[in-house]
């Protein structure tokens, strides 16, 4: 029994060790892995969904409120009886029900607006979430890149390594032969252990980088986390052929936070209009229903039907002959003796009715004109915001442009350059193995070079990077 308890314990950490080596994530993922986890992103999707109530609420209050109401009394004393309407020294109890109904038809159309308004405000808190996302996209995809940018670095160190080792086992080869001296190995196995250390600053910048990805991403630090790479032949600058002011036309289409600010400022306009209607008359219908029972009422009364009965009634006799009665015909409801209970009785007193309300407003301590003014200044401010934005989103397009333009200049000058380093060096490296060279020539060669290779690598994903921001600048999602 204990040992497969212990096989299945080592099964299950096998297979826990094999999952966490997985964990290699490509950008998509991690831009998908971090809105997910953004606290941000959930606050203001929950701000989102707090304008949509309200917006659902703004159409609701269009439709007539209901409401019912039940009452039980009890009075001692002198009070009014509820079936005879005099006063009487009793106790009574009552019970009255009722339902009643109310709508508002107009009131300035602050109704019609309110819906206006929060609708603006329900569709800019949702251009709000998008443009968090947005945000996160960049961070995530600049964050990825030098990930990536530091796993290059460290291949690059690595080789560097390699191509010292393999000339140090070579001219230990020679030294041993009598054809080299003993000053070229110690140059060489000194060259080495530099190697090493630039392979240490490798590791560490990519950890680093790896640390600061996960945090973007919200998510434990872990190891064997890991990023695709980015198969790169080619860069193609997509914006050489387009001008400042149509990258920027294109991202005031695209860009959330610019329509956000759109939004808001029409709100606010709206919002004023709600104000001014303050002003003027409100109409409303109520209507209602109700019944009541008490105990001060007999037990049972005559309940009419609905017809009557015409008899001859006596109404004096004639003067002259006075043994003559004179009559008059005089109609009697028809009916019956029944009991007075409680259905009958809510039945018997059942009453509604139907009421229009016009109130005018006239004077009111100058609430009115006071939110007038304060909404005309919100509006002017929502307004000034709204530029702000627009500004904001020039000047980012602006800086965004003039950093891809440098980050391509410097690419291409960086290419010629690793390129000329490289024949260089080639050529350096086999005159030192021929003996027409020294270690100082091929040192300085290869020291060369792998600082042209670093500088490469850091303006070529400075390059991606750079395209990918005016990606999301002027595509905003569909990028």
């Amino acid at each position: 029994m204990k040992r497969i308890t212990g096989l299945l314990l080592l099964l299950f950490i096998f297979a826990s060790s094999w999952t966490r080596a997985q964990q290699t994530y490509t950008l998509e993922q991690c831009v998908q892995i971090a809105v997910q986890n953004s606290l941000s992103i959930q606050r203001s999707s929950l701000q989102a969904e707090s304008a949509q109530s309200t917006y659902r609420q703004s159409k609701e209050n269009l439709l007539p409120s209901i409401s019912g109401n039940a009452t039980e009394t009890f009075r001692t004393g002198r009070s009014i009886d509820p079936f005879t309407n005099q006063f009487v020294q009793r106790t009574i109890n009552s019970t009255s029900l009722g339902i009643n109904a109310g709508m508002t038809l107009f009131n300035g159309f602050q109704q019609s607006n309110n819906i206006k308004k929060s609708r603006l405000d329900y569709q800019a808190a949702q251009y709000d979430v998008e443009q968090q996302k947005q945000q996160i996209a960049i961070d995530v995809a600049n964050a990825y890149l030098q990930v990536v940018m530091a796993k290059e670095q460290l291949k690059v160190a690595q080789a560097q390594r390699a191509s010292t080792d393999a000339q140090l086992k070579r001219v230990k080869a020679q030294y041993a032969a009598g054809a080299a001296a003993e000053n070229q190995v110690l140059d060489l196995e000194a060259q080495l252990a530099n190697d090493d250390v630039n392979i240490i600053a490798a590791e560490n910048q990519l950890r680093f980088a790896k640390l600061n990805l996960q945090q973007l991403m919200n998510m434990p630090v872990n190891t064997a986390f890991d990023v695709s790479d980015v198969a790169i032949e080619s860069i193609i600058n997509p914006y050489a052929n387009k001008s400042i002011e149509e990258l920027f036309e294109q991202a005031a289409q695209n860009q959330y936070s610019l329509q956000s600010a759109k939004l808001r400022a029409e709100s606010a306009r709206v919002s004023r209009e709600i104000a001014q209607g303050r002003r003027l008359p409100t109409l409303s219908l109520n209507a209602g229903i109700s019944s009541f029972y008490t105990n001060s009422a007999p037990e049972r009364i005559f309940r009419p039907d609905g017809t009557t009965t015409t008899v001859q009634v006596p109404i004096g006799y004639l003067q002259d002959d006075p043994s003559k009665i004179v009559v008059a015909n005089q109609s009697i409801p028809n009916g019956k003796i029944v009991d007075n209970g409680f259905w009958n009785q809510m039945d018997f007193n059942l009453s509604s009715f139907l009421s229009l309300n016009l109130s005018i407003p006239l004077y009111n301590a100058g609430i009115t004109r006071n939110a007038i003014q304060q909404s005309k200044i919100q509006e002017r401010t929502a307004q000034i915001q709204m530029q702000e934005t627009r500004n904001q989103l020039r000047q980012s397009v602006e800086q965004a442009y003039n950093n891809l333009l440098s980050a391509e200049v410097t690419y291409n000058a960086r290419l010629k350059q690793i390129e000329a380093l490289e024949r260089t060096f080639r050529n350096a490296e086999k005159r030192f193995e021929l003996g027409g060279a020294s270690f100082v020539d091929y040192n300085l060669a290869k020291l060369n070079l792998a600082r042209a290779q670093a500088d490469f690598i850091r303006a070529k994903y400075e390059y991606l990077f750079r395209i990918k921001v005016l990606d999301y600048l002027t595509q905003g999602a569909s990028q």
